[in-house]
């Protein structure tokens, strides 16, 4: 009974564990990493009991096994919710709606980001699999001819991965809706020079180039197509390498015929594949190309043998604890409160300029007050510009596996728990490769960026900026949407939600800047105009809980003295913890739930970042989330 009280104490604290690894965390990760495919101490143990840390041997033993696996996900829309976040109907849709969809879904993504129509709207669905088959080599070798309980293992699994999002998009309104003049260039943009639906916008498509004369003046808008986080419906793509190769040197410093406790120093190679940013659910093939440096702990207990010794009933246990090295990584982000911000647009801005400048007056003042920035003509999503090289390191990879074994003659049965954990990454920007152009970028929002003399009918690119906006909406019509034509269509746009709002004027004229040729309604820009900084941008981080349950029957040829081949079938199933979500009661989906969440970035709880750059510290949110997947499997092996 105090030996049973010992294990279950030890289990409770295994189980313990997991609270090391928790935090605050955000929903929205720009980069879903996985546990590798290689970081899997269950498999290794499963089967083994009976042909390695054996005791009394005076020479060289040792096994080899070779075991395919095939494992697939499951609550795939656990993996959508950590894409896509509260912008998920439901965990699998996303909802695309102009700003001139009226009653529009309030979790909607805005379409005027996406190069469409402002009375677009559509829906994205998303059901996101990750499938592996892999063939994992495992060597143990005993060298008790040397030193008794000496010994050495390696292990490399050579894997195939498919990631695919499953993505479709029903378009429900195509629009017909042309931009209208000083939305996004001083001209009206004709529908039909738009992107056709959200999927073009993000697979990396843009409309091309537009030159428009306006008033003898000639304006050459550049629109720029998606460089990161793309999304391609319709395509999966695939990666076959070695995940990772492990090597171990242990000591048993305890060995005895009911027992064994033994420590090892382990290195692990990184040989799987590097993920790039490109695309934003890109296969990870092993760990993330980190360098692994640590040790394990393993143990067994014989808790009861027959008295003809031919049957035994014993728990075993394994812990390994590495430290992942610094490796350079280029990854997209997106900015601080804002998740998916990556997918906003942002608009170029430059310095004061002397030729068509809008300049801003307070109603009170009689001198105009000329502004520092103005619009420069050229668009691009967020990602393009928060595309950065980073230093990435995790403190802690634990992969612990509390095993029970029951032999009776040939016949070999495991059942057991493995906990896996990894903390949150550290990340530092790498300044000597990577550097943020401050000052030259900002939100565009739903702001007009032009406005226009009534008299001359000339455009002036205007300093408007709208840091509030969101990827649902702007300031100026708001999540719900306004009709085409109606009156808060008009007080819209003139400009009441942008940053710092005073009344535009032309450089050299003497009249204040309208919202269209056609129109005395005066318009408004920003002063001070608000550039996006570095400091604005949320450098997330990831980290991975999850708990696996796993069961492995065999038989063994324990009658050959030289040879002794084996062979079984197992099957494990593992459960990722997530960061959970803020609309988890929420059981409405038409419109979606809009429960008000802490989207902030988290600096209060987490003391841990390290995101650096010129002895200037910024933090992160980190972001919990994992795979569920379950495995079928078939080890055979040959002990000598």
């Amino acid at each position: 009974m105090e030996r049973m009280f010992k294990k279950i104490v030890s289990l409770s604290l295994l189980l313990s564990i997991s609270a090391a690894f928790a935090d605050i965390t955000q929903k929205v990760t720009p980069k879903f990493t996985i546990r590798s495919q290689g970081t899997n101490a269950a498999r290794r143990a499963m089967g083994s009991v009976g042909h390695v840390n054996l005791y009394d041997m005076e020479k060289w033993y040792g096994t080899l096994s070779i075991t395919p696996e095939y494992t697939r996900a499951f609550n795939r829309d656990d993996i959508a919710k950590c894409l896509f976040g509260d912008a998920l109907c439901d965990k699998k849709t996303l909802r695309i709606q102009g700003s001139r969809v009226e009653n529009r879904d309030t979790n909607a993504l805005l379409a005027d980001y996406f190069y469409l129509p402002t009375d677009f709207n559509s829906e994205v669905t998303f059901k996101p699999l990750i499938q592996n088959f892999l063939v994992d080599f495992n060597f143990f070798m005993g060298f008790d001819e040397w030193v008794q309980g000496l010994y050495m293992f390696a292990q490399f699994p050579i894997t195939w991965t498919k990631w695919d999002l499953n993505c479709c998009e029903c378009v429900n309104a195509t629009g017909t809706l042309s931009h209208v003049e000083g939305y996004f260039s001083p001209a009206a943009i004709d529908r039909s020079l738009l992107l056709d639906d959200f999927t073009s916008y993000a697979a990396g498509n843009a409309p091309a180039a537009l030159s428009q004369t306006v008033s003898s003046t000639q304006f050459t808008i550049t629109f720029n197509g998606l460089n990161c986080a793309k999304i391609c419906c319709g395509s999966s793509d695939t990666k076959t390498t070695v995940s990772e190769f492990r090597f171990a040197l242990g000591y048993n410093f305890l060995l005895d015929e009911d027992y064994h406790l033994g420590l090892n120093f382990q290195v692990v190679a990184p040989t799987g594949n590097e993920v790039k940013p490109d695309f934003l659910f890109t296969p990870q093939n092993g760990n993330d190309n980190h360098w692994e440096v640590g040790g394990g702990l393993n143990a067994s207990f014989l808790l009861w043998r027959s008295e003809d010794e031919e049957k035994h009933f014993g728990f075993y246990f394994d812990a390994n604890l590495t430290h992942m090295f610094k490796n350079s990584q280029c990854r997209c982000f997106d900015l601080c409160g804002k998740p998916l911000s990556r997918y906003m647009l942002a608009e170029k801005m430059q310095p004061f300029a002397d030729v068509a400048l809008a300049q801003q007056i307070e109603s009170d003042e009689a001198t105009p007050k000329d502004a520092t920035y103005q619009f420069n003509n050229e668009y691009a999503p967020v990602a393009n510009i928060t595309t950065l090289n980073v230093d990435v390191s995790i403190g802690i990879n634990a992969d612990i596996v509390a095993m029970f074994n029951y032999t009776s003659n040939d016949w070999s049965w495991d059942i057991g728990y493995n906990f896996w954990g990894r903390s949150c990454e550290k990340i530092r920007l790498d300044c000597e490769c990577s550097q943020f152009e401050e000052n030259t970028w900002a939100l565009k929002g739903d702001a007009h960026v032009f406005g226009f003399e009534t008299n001359s009918d000339a455009a002036f690119p205007l300093s408007a900026t709208m840091s509030e906006a969101t990827i649902d909406a702007g300031k100026n019509f708001g999540t719900s949407g306004v009709a085409a034509g109606s009156s808060a269509e008009a007080t819209g746009k003139a400009n009441p939600g942008v940053d710092n709002a005073i009344i535009a004027r032309s450089k050299d004229g003497e009249e204040n800047l309208d919202i269209n040729p056609n129109n005395s309604t005066q318009i408004r820009s920003s002063f001070p105009a608000v550039l996006i900084q570095q400091s604005d941008i949320n450098f997330a981080r990831t980290k991975g809980i999850s708990h696996k349950v796993f069961s492995h029957l065999s038989y063994n040829w324990f009658d050959n003295e030289d040879w002794i081949p084996y062979i079984g079938i197992g099957f494990e199933a593992e459960f990722a913890s997530d960061s959970g979500s803020c609309d988890d009661d929420c059981t409405s989906c038409d419109p979606c739930c809009n429960t008000a969440c802490d989207t902030s970035c988290d600096t209060s709880c987490d003391t841990g970042c390290d995101t650096k750059c010129n002895d200037t510290k910024t933090h992160g949110d980190c972001i919990k989330c994992g795979l569920d997947q379950w495995g079928i499997l078939v080890k055979g092996g040959v002990s000598f």
